[in-house]
C-alpha cells in the first residue's frame, strides 16, 4: 500500500529507545527492494498553483549500500517539473539489496519506487510505494536466538554531539556455520548504518548459535540507545 509522507526523511521503521542488547524481531524486517531511508520530493510549485498532479516511477538497480543507480525515472502525465523534483532526491535514497545464500551477503537487485503527487483540498500531498521484485527469496531466519550474545557498543561520537541521535534501530543478516558460528555480518542499509556497522559486526561476529546441519542466514534487529545518566 501507498506509504504518507508525513516527515521529510523517513527510515523503514521508527527510532526506538531500548537498552543496548540483542533482541528477536517479532517479524521478519527483510523485504528486497524496499525502502530503507526516502527524502521525499518537493511539490513544485508552479504546479500546484495550477492544480497539476503527476505520478513518478522510478526503477534502476539497487545497489549493495542501497543506492538506486541506473536509474530511470517516467512521469504520467508527462511534467518536467515533476521529474526534477524527484530526480533531486533520488541520490538520498536508500533501498534494501539482495540477501544471498550461503554467507548472507548483499547483492545487487531491482528496485522500483513510485511516488504520487496529489492535491487534496487544495493541499499538496506525496505518496510512495516500493514495489518489490518477483522470484524466490532467501529464508531468513529470526527463530533461532543464539546461544551466546553481545551487545554492540553504542558509537562514542553520537554521545558527545547534540546534533546525532541518541537512540536508532539497525538490522543485520548473518550466516551461520553448521557449528553454529558466525562467519558474515551484513547490515542494511538504514540511517547511520555505517556508523554503527564496525561495533555491530565487530560484536555479532562473536555470537554463538546451536549447530545446524546445514548453513542459514539469520536476521537480528538491534534498538540502540545511549543510556540516561543515572
Amino acid at each position: 500500500m501507498p506509504r504518507s509522507l508525513a516527515m521529510t526523511l523517513l527510515a523503514a521503521t521508527a527510532l526506538l529507545a531500548a537498552p543496548a542488547v540483542a533482541q528477536v524481531a517479532d517479524k521478519l524486517y527483510y523485504a528486497e527492494g524496499g525502502m530503507l531511508v526516502l527524502l521525499a520530493p518537493a511539490f513544485p510549485k508552479d504546479a500546484l498553483a495550477r492544480g497539476e498532479s503527476a505520478t513518478v516511477t522510478v526503477a534502476g538497480t539497487v545497489q549493495t549500500d542501497g543506492r538506486l543507480e541506473g536509474v530511470r525515472i517516467e512521469t504520467s502525465p508527462p511534467n518536467a517539473a515533476f521529474e526534477s523534483a524527484v530526480r533531486q532526491v533520488v541520490p538520498l535514497w536508500r533501498l534494501q539489496p539482495r540477501i544471498v545464500s550461503p554467507g548472507c551477503g548483499a547483492a545487487e537487485t531491482d528496485g522500483r519506487v513510485t511516488i504520487w503527487f496529489e492535491i487534496e483540498d487544495s493541499k499538496p500531498k506525496v505518496r510512495y510505494a516500493a514495489t518489490r521484485p518477483v522470484g524466490l527469496k532467501p529464508e531468513i531466519r529470526n527463530d533461532r536466538p543464539p546461544v551466546r550474545a553481545f551487545a554492540p557498543k553504542f558509537p562514542a561520537k553520537f554521545a558527545v554531539d547534540p546534533k546525532t541521535p541518541k537512540s536508532v534501530l539497525q538490522v543485520a543478516y548473518l550466516g551461520v556455520a553448521e557449528d553454529g558460528s558466525v562467519i558474515n555480518v551484513s547490515l542494511a542499509p538504514m540511517l547511520y548504518y555505517r556508523d554503527f556497522e564496525q561495533d555491530i559486526v565487530e560484536a555479532v561476529r562473536q555470537w554463538k548459535y546451536a549447530p545446524q546441519a546445514l548453513p542459514w542466514c539469520g536476521e537480528a534487529v538491534f534498538n540502540l540507545a545511549l543510556e540516561p545518566k543515572p
